[in-house]
């Protein structure tokens, strides 16, 4: 009697093991697959600041993808500071959310891949290599490579986007803050030129921090507005 209890004791510790097993199985390849969606699909990333309203506002979410080639004018793309260090490896990467995500986000091995390590934002591609641009009153004008006549950025793009631009007083120096005028400038291969869309609360391609953008500089282009409801839709590109 004793060793068929013993038998039966045993036989459902190891089922109970088997069945931890499993769940542990299958959570950590949903984590798995999760991850690799969001590594090489859709990030999620949200915007913190108003430079990229009205259509992106302070506070909203967005999907960002790395699925593209390459980038087109009037392109909204997640840019990674000047100054920033390059992203880790995707193992280091992918090491550290599974340990952030067994910790609670409470400890993670790679100091290099803090979630918000990266200071990344959002911008919108409005000048080419190769362009001639100048900005006048918070508005670019772009004579492309091989053109012979200046336009301005919304002429050259064939979605349209919204951009705010404040009336600043007559007097206004527009060399303080967000510049809104700037002389002549030839963009140089693999050199982009990228606005916010709030022209006088943005830090972009006029200042020193950002300055003009390389490809490798890019992490991704924003496809979706998933919140606030309000502006919830997809991302006006060139």
């Amino acid at each position: 009697m004793a060793d068929n209890l013993y038998a039966i004791s045993y036989d459902a510790r190891r089922q109970l093991e088997h069945r931890i097993f499993i769940i542990v199985g299958i959570v950590v390849l949903v984590f798995a697959v999760v991850s690799l969606f969001m590594q090489f699909i859709f990030r999620p990333v949200r915007t913190l600041s108003d430079s990229m309203a009205p259509d992106i506002p302070n506070g909203s979410v967005e999907l960002v993808t790395p699925l593209f080639t390459t980038p087109h004018r009037g392109d909204v793309v997640l840019v990674r500071g000047r100054n920033e260090q390059a992203r880790p490896s995707f193992p280091v990467r992918f090491i550290s959310r599974i340990c952030r995500f067994i910790t609670a986000q409470q400890w993670q091995p790679f100091k290099g891949d803090s979630p918000t390590g990266n200071q990344t934002v959002l911008r919108r591609i409005v000048a080419l290599p190769g362009d001639t641009i100048y900005l006048n009153n918070y508005v670019l004008y772009v004579k492309p490579r091989g053109e012979t006549h200046f336009l301005t950025e919304f002429e050259l793009t064939e979605s349209k986007y919204n951009v705010n631009i404040s009336a600043v007083p007559v007097q206004w120096d527009f060399e303080l803050g967000a510049k809104g005028s700037m002389e002549e400038v030839v963009l140089g291969e693999n050199q982009y030129f990228v606005l916010g869309d709030n022209r006088n609360n943005s830090e972009d391609s006029r200042s020193a921090q950002v300055g003009l953008v390389t490809s490798d500089m890019i992490e991704g282009k924003v496809w979706f507005v998933l919140s606030p409801a309000k502006r919830r839709g997809f991302v006006r590109h060139g």
